[in-house]
């Protein structure tokens, strides 16, 4: 069963400064175990993020996101069993002053490519997706890569103290 929004909210799994490297690399991790079983290779999957960038908020609603992501990158790359041999996915992060971008590039089709077969990846899908980028105050960016294939970049503003001086 899926954990609900509501209770990935209440799940008290809040960050504090965690390790953005950790969560990316569970989530891959995550997506290869549940591959396992198929037959189906899995595209070559590379992590490229510092282990310096820190995510400070609730790691559940981040790592739910990352998933969705994840797998619309790997249906898209690896649309068979030949493609999957020479397909790949990567993830970067940039860190910001303002912000951290996370981005999932896949070598895929392109995003009219994709439209024009009915694909639906890197949208936010239904109004639970949305609810999570809300929750994490994040926005989404689709972006045609120049070799081929779509980049998804997830945008997330630093929390930014609320504290005024006395």
């Amino acid at each position: 069963m899926k954990e609900s929004v509501t209770s990935l909210q209440s799940a008290g799994n809040w960050g504090h400064g965690v390790a953005l490297q950790g969560i990316v690399e569970d989530v891959v991790s995550d997506l290869q175990r549940h591959h396992a079983d198929t037959g189906v290779p899995l595209p070559h999957m590379a992590v490229d993020v510092p282990p310096d960038h820190r995510f400070d908020g609730n790691v559940a609603v981040l790592r739910e996101l990352l998933s969705f992501w994840f797998r619309d990158a790997v249906r898209a790359a690896a649309g068979s069993a030949a493609m999957a041999r020479t397909a790949e996915v990567l993830v970067t992060s940039v860190e910001y002053p303002d912000c951290l971008e996370i981005e999932i590039a896949d070598s895929g089709l392109s995003l009219a490519e994709r439209q024009g077969l009915g694909g639906v990846v890197g949208r936010v899908h239904v109004s639970v997706q949305q609810k999570l980028l809300n929750q994490v105050r994040g926005d989404v960016r689709l972006d045609d890569c120049a070799e081929g294939g779509v980049a998804v970049t997830l945008r997330i503003p630093k929390a930014v103290s609320q504290r005024m001086a006395a």
